[in-house]
């Protein structure tokens, strides 16, 4: 019984399968390989998946719903008359039609699928994708991360050995890993990415620009007609491949508007865009201490990559090569195809080996709120490590362990993902009683903690959890967070550093991260207690440091909208 591997998209989701000792993607009943991820409702209760429910956007758009998968793992609803929808069951009827489809072209059932997500998709989110297969009756054991299953496609191709970058750009969603490759073996150096970041922001920036240019509000316009606009503005970006001035006529409430765009212009509209692309880019380089002389080169997958504007921008930021995949739209599906056939022993692809990472911290908060990293990012999966924690007070008898993942330095803006605790301490002074925390992660993503205690030992499994938090919870949240404090700072040059040690803190790698946070602690406890001398002296040698960590980082400098001018001339 085959096992497909599946991309499920934000704009389009394709299925593949190793058969015949080659990669095959799977056609939907158009004969296409790309389904459209959208889902519609009829009157009469039937559901509509892919290219039928992608023309209902513009006809019947309040039944209709598309890029949901950027709400996976919160509690967002869809809401169709008095039922509600999430985004992993709107997903489910995608997967669905992927499955029903694989069924039909190998002419056997299909139980079992292997799914990518985004690199940088966090627990609930990839919890989330696993129960959205298991809703459409799949199997899933395995997720991959987007840009790991395009490393294992272009290595499959090539077999050579290199060190290059993945910038996967798609709909909704941008993520870049470093890779290293080399004989069978496909190791994840670090990752990054931006799970709100896609070409779906250059259509609603055009869209925008368009209302702005023929003064109309768009809320005075009903949904279909936003659709539409939408609709005009995705295709008007696609003429902009071609050329670099397009135009299209949009007929609106028995009018006549044109919508116009030049490349040049929709990169100044877009500067923004640009800027956080960089960030993903500057995190791998900084993480894995990479030198830009060793890149061998730079891939670019994902549809929205096809931009010729995007394209130049990259390559205006490095000096290796930046190639756009053969088939950006579809490199994933087949990465994934060869994900399911290493995992299914198929033929002789199964002595490939990929080492991938875990994409986020995993840890504990101890006693003043700040989060212990006990698997710090970019660790190769599987992996295990253990800390030692003690009690800060007299006579503890217990000692507690929420389970965070994240970056930030305060445990509470990190990811809740589970609670821990150890009763029946032996009574005894501060710091002389404590536990072993250890955690194992997987290349599943199960994350297995185990707790020793001088009495008791306490296991736990964190997988397939509830997705998300309620909306009270969210409420609760964010009323929480307006009421932190970072204790008595009058001074806004005490609190401004203090941010800037958090965000550098977020960006660091472990050795540096250790070092930032026994600094800023006793920087804290300065401002508190501390005179006016006493505060100033610390401030400086604090903000010393500071300087020189960031001093240290790759960057790429500020944005230049001439990158594309410059082509231009040299054409």
């Amino acid at each position: 019984m085959a096992i497909i591997g599946i991309d499920l998209g934000t704009t389009n989701s394709l299925a593949s399968v190793w058969r015949n000792g080659r990669i095959e993607l799977i056609p939907n009943s158009f004969g296409e390989y790309l389904t459209p991820s959208v889902v519609s409702f009829g009157d009469n209760g039937e559901v509509f998946v892919g290219k039928i429910a992608k023309e209902m956007l513009i006809t019947n758009p309040k039944v209709t719903f598309s890029e949901f998968k950027r709400n996976m793992g919160t509690d967002y609803q869809y809401t169709v008359g008095k039922k509600s929808y999430r985004a992993e069951e709107l997903s489910a009827f995608v997967l669905r039609r992927l499955k029903e489809d694989a069924e039909k072209y190998l002419g056997e059932s299909v139980t079992e699928a292997i799914i990518s997500v985004p690199a940088y998709f966090n627990d609930d989110k990839r919890c989330a994708t696993k129960n959205a297969g298991k809703l459409a009756g799949l199997k899933v054991e395995r997720l991959i991360n987007e840009p790991s299953a395009v490393a294992l496609k272009h290595h499959e191709e090539t077999g050579e050995p290199e060190d290059f970058i993945i910038f996967d750009f798609g709909g909704g969603t941008l993520d870049v890993s470093l890779v290293e490759a080399f004989d069978n073996m496909v190791e994840i150096q670090a990752v990054a990415g931006d799970n709100y970041l896609g070409g779906k922001d250059f259509n609603e920036i055009i869209a925008e620009n368009f209302y702005k240019e023929n003064n109309i509000s768009q809320l005075l316009l009903p949904k279909e007609e936003q659709g539409l606009i939408l609709k005009e503005a995705e295709e008007l970006k696609k003429e902009l491949s071609d050329r670099n001035e397009a135009s299209r006529i949009v007929r609106i409430q028995n009018a006549e508007y044109t919508m116009h765009m030049t490349n040049q212009k929709l990169i100044h509209l877009s500067a923004d865009l640009f800027k956080r692309m960089t960030q993903p880019l500057r995190k791998v380089i900084n993480d894995a201490n990479l030198e830009l002389e060793g890149l061998d080169k730079i891939i670019l997958v994902g549809g929205s990559s096809k931009m010729p504007i995007v394209r130049q921008y990259i390559k205006s930021l490095f000096e290796a090569d930046v190639v756009l995949d053969n088939n950006p739209d579809e490199s994933i599906a087949l990465g994934v195809g060869i994900a399911a056939a290493i995992k299914s022993r198929t033929g002789d692809i199964k002595d490939m080996i990929l080492a991938d990472i875990c994409p986020f911290s995993l840890g504990t908060a101890i006693y003043d709120g700040s989060f212990s990293p006990i698997i710090e990012r970019n660790e190769t999966l599987p992996c295990s490590r253990t800390k030692y924690y003690v009690t800060v007070n007299n006579n503890q008898t217990e000692l507690e362990f929420p389970i965070y993942q994240g970056e930030n330095l305060m445990a509470k803006d990190n990811l809740l993902i589970g609670k821990m605790r150890l009763d029946g301490l032996p009574k005894a002074p501060k710091g002389e009683v404590g536990a072993y925390v250890t955690f194992i992660y997987d290349i599943n993503g199960i994350l297995d903690i185990k707790i020793v205690g001088a009495n008791q030992t306490v296991h736990k499994v964190i997988m397939n959890k509830n997705m998300g938090l309620s909306e009270e919870e969210l409420e609760q949240k964010v009323e929480e967070l307006k009421k932190m404090t970072l204790h008595p700072l009058e001074k806004e040059e005490n609190r401004l550093l203090i941010e800037k040690a958090e965000r550098l803190y977020m960006e660091s790698p472990p050795q540096v991260r250790e070092i930032l946070i026994y600094l800023l602690r006793r920087f804290k406890d300065v401002v508190s207690n501390g005179r006016g001398k006493e505060v100033r002296e610390e401030y400086v040698r604090f903000a010393a440091y500071l300087d020189r960590i960031e001093h240290n980082q790759f960057d790429f400098g500020e944005f230049d909208e001439s990158f594309w001018s410059e082509e231009d001339d040299n054409e």
